[in-house]
C-alpha cells in the first residue's frame, strides 16, 4: 500500500467517525435535554465523545499527511487550494470548539451546533467538488452555524428538562 492510499483511508475513516459521532451526539443529546438524564444515554455520549476525538485525530494526522506529500511530490498548488484552506479552518475551529467543551467555557447548545455544522461541513467541501473563494465557502459555513445555533438556541429556552 503506497502513502497516498494509507494517508485517503485515514482520512475517510477519521472523517466518517467524525461525522457519525457528531450525528449520534446530537442524537443523544436531544434525548437527553428531553427526557432527562439516565445512565444508558450518558453512557451513549461518553462513547460518541470518544468516537469522535478518535475521528478529529485521525482526521488531523491524515490532512497533515496529505500536506506534506503535497509539499514532497511538488504538487503545491493543492496546497494553496480554497478548499483545502476551508477545511483547515474548519479543522481548527472544531479543535478549538471541542477544548472550549472540554472545559466547559462553551454553552452546550452553541458548542453542539459548531460541532455538527463543521463536520458536515468539512464532508461537504472534502467530498464535493465546490469551485467556490475561501471567503466565499467560510462565510456560507458561517451562516449555517448561526442558523443551527439559532434553532439549538431557541430549543434550550423552551424549558425543555436540564440535566
Amino acid at each position: 500500500m503506497d502513502w497516498d492510499t494509507l494517508i485517503m483511508l485515514g482520512h475517510i475513516v477519521g472523517t466518517v467517525l467524525g461525522v457519525g459521532g457528531a450525528t449520534f451526539a446530537e442524537i443523544f443529546h436531544s434525548k437527553v435535554t428531553r427526557d432527562g438524564y439516565n445512565e444508558t444515554a450518558g453512557g451513549f455520549l461518553h462513547i460518541t465523545y470518544m468516537i469522535m476525538r478518535i475521528g478529529l485525530i485521525l482526521l488531523v494526522i491524515s490532512g497533515f499527511g496529505f500536506l506534506l506529500l503535497a509539499r514532497f511530490e511538488g504538487q503545491t498548488q493543492y496546497i494553496y487550494s480554497a478548499r483545502v484552506w476551508a477545511k483547515l479552518m474548519i479543522t481548527l475551529i472544531i479543535l478549538v470548539n471541542t477544548a472550549l467543551l472540554h472545559i466547559r467555557k462553551m454553552p452546550t447548545w452553541l458548542g453542539s451546533a459548531i460541532s455538527i455544522t463543521s463536520w458536515y461541513a468539512a464532508l461537504i467541501i472534502g467530498a464535493w467538488r465546490i469551485r467556490a473563494g475561501f471567503w466565499t465557502l467560510i462565510l456560507a459555513y458561517l451562516i449555517v452555524i448561526i442558523v443551527v445555533a439559532a434553532y439549538k438556541h431557541s430549543k434550550s429556552l423552551q424549558g425543555v428538562k436540564q440535566t
